[in-house]
């Protein structure tokens, strides 16, 4: 037998559902056991299910393993939700094996594209076996990889889909095994954010297990025998998603971490990588040397040539964001991060939207003192309401971020000076006056009126060059879903070597 077949066993051999031996015991204590097993009858059916609180433990942890055993594979996507195993998923019969959720309790399905849509196959594991829901009378395997391997070197049909090529993880999918947290730097409504190390596996010859397959399945990519000389670690930032998460969060936090990988600039905090291959999801970002704008503002004595750069730094990063069509929603000081060199770099894409110019939300949570009056009458979001969010940030940068816009008012009170004819706010005392009337433009109430982010640029650094930063024309960027192609497959070929066989399409 495959030795990697044989370490997948010898993980499953200690948990009671994958052991012959203590399922042949369990038979014989039928009344008890009839409490615990899942299922009814004879038969001792999972379909994955995370058992009640007073269920059998020992299935519970059987899941656990047999979901770390799958992460061997590459072609196995963790819990990466549906939209994002879309992209992936390109050709027909494209398939992938993945974690996900089915009335509300964890299943592993394959993923399979058919007929332009992607659909999905919940396994079955019944008596140490693997199978489909279709070919449970029929069809079992000891392991997932035989079963997918009979599916496609027999071609064998699900419901019309026929599997044809495995699509392995991109090589931004960061192991958790990678990862280790260090301490708690801060908390969000749907996440918390630590300092981390992340393991970096140098260029080293390193030994690859190849795993018995189909030419559709891919090796597992998998190392061993690497030395801790062939790894160093480097200290980043984690975000990591609070527990109980519906699909809907799953999918927002997945998306924020794809969208900040595609973007590459000074200003903007950089993106290593995202961790869907277990609960908790993890993005690992690059850890800012001086913490949070709005701390350091209010416990250094910055000098006006700093709060200057700050501006400046803010505006350029802004200015790369408009250029690639992306609304960041939620500007402010305390998104602000500042890296080794002081130097502004934008963060926190939890609201960002992409590949359009202007989008419209019913309802949404925001924080209000930062809104356009456009965004409180109709829930519009578009650069220039970001353009409006900046010139509330010069305001808490120039007061040193001693409290809150609008300090005093209730959340109503600060809607009628936002919605109202005069400025919202006032600059504060001793702002430059440069800064004064980007500020006074930057509140106009049409949002037409108020100034681009390239063009603020230019008037705090007359001799910088914006071309780069205008924007791009509309029809030029897809409106769904930005840079489709370049987060996919095609984007990666270190990743998905087996592709590289596919023939070019006409």
């Amino acid at each position: 037998m495959n030795s990697e077949y044989s370490r997948v066993k010898s993980i499953r051999r200690p948990v009671s559902l994958g052991n012959r031996s203590q399922r042949s015991k369990r038979t014989k204590k039928k009344k008890n056991d009839e409490e615990k097993t899942v299922g009814s009858g004879n038969q001792k059916t999972l379909f994955f299910r995370r058992p009640k609180n007073d269920s059998n433990p020992e299935e519970t942890e059987a899941f656990a393993n047999i979901c770390r055993c799958l992460i061997e594979h590459r072609w196995y996507h963790g819990v990466m939700p549906r939209g994002e195993i879309s992209t992936l998923l390109e050709d027909e019969g494209d398939f992938c094996v993945r974690k996900t959720t089915e009335k509300g309790k964890p299943i592993v399905c394959i993923s399979v594209k058919c007929q332009k849509e992607v659909r999905h196959f919940p396994l079955v594991f019944e008596n140490g076996q693997w199978t489909l829901k279709n070919l449970i009378k029929t069809r079992r395997f000891f392991e997932v990889v035989e079963l997918l391997n009979a599916l496609v070197t027999e071609k064998i049909s699900l419901s019309g889909a026929i599997l044809v090529r495995a699509v392995p993880r991109p090589d931004y999918y960061i192991p958790h095994s990678d990862i280790s947290l260090i301490c708690k730097l801060g908390e969000g409504a749907f996440g918390e954010v630590w300092k981390g190390s992340l393991k970096r596996h140098e260029d080293e010859k390193v030994k690859k297990v190849e795993e018995k397959s189909a030419p559709g399945l891919p090796t597992t990519g998998r190392q061993e025998g690497l030395s801790e000389k062939g790894r160093s670690k480097l200290y980043v930032a984690v975000k990591k998603m609070k527990g109980n998460a519906t699909k809907a969060m799953t999918e927002e936090f997945v998306m924020e971490g794809k969208l900040m990988r595609q973007l590459v600039h000074p200003n903007i905090v950089t993106v290593f990588g995202v961790a869907p291959s277990e609960e908790p999801l993890m993005i690992v970002l690059e850890l800012a040397a001086n913490g949070c704008l709005k701390a350091y503002v209010s416990k250094y004595q910055c000098p006006m040539d700093q709060l200057m750069q700050f501006t400046a730094d803010a505006a350029r990063g802004m200015a790369y964001l408009s250029s690639k069509l992306v609304i960041h929603r939620d500007l402010a000081a305390r998104n602000l991060l500042l890296g080794s060199s002081v130097e502004v770099k934008i963060s926190d894409f939890g609201l960002s939207s992409s590949g359009k110019t202007e989008i419209k939300v019913k309802q949404m949570k925001v924080p209000i003192r930062w809104l356009a009056p456009e965004t409180l009458e109709e829930g519009v979001f578009s650069t220039k309401t970001d353009v409006w969010a900046y010139a509330v940030t010069l305001w808490e940068i120039f007061t040193r971020c001693q409290s809150d816009p609008y300090p005093g008012l209730t959340n109503q009170q600060a809607k009628d000076l936002i919605r109202g004819d005069a400025l919202p706010m006032n600059p504060p005392e001793g702002t430059p006056p440069t800064v004064v009337k980007i500020m006074e433009d930057c509140f106009a109430k049409n949002p037409d009126d108020r100034p681009s982010f390239p063009a603020i640029l230019k008037r705090l650094c007359p001799d910088e060059d914006i071309a780069a930063y205008e924007p791009k024309s509309q029809c030029s960027q897809s409106q769904s879903s930005p840079a489709k192609k370049s987060s996919g497959p095609s984007a990666e070929p270190s990743a998905l070597s087996a592709r590289s066989k596919r023939p070019a399409r006409k």
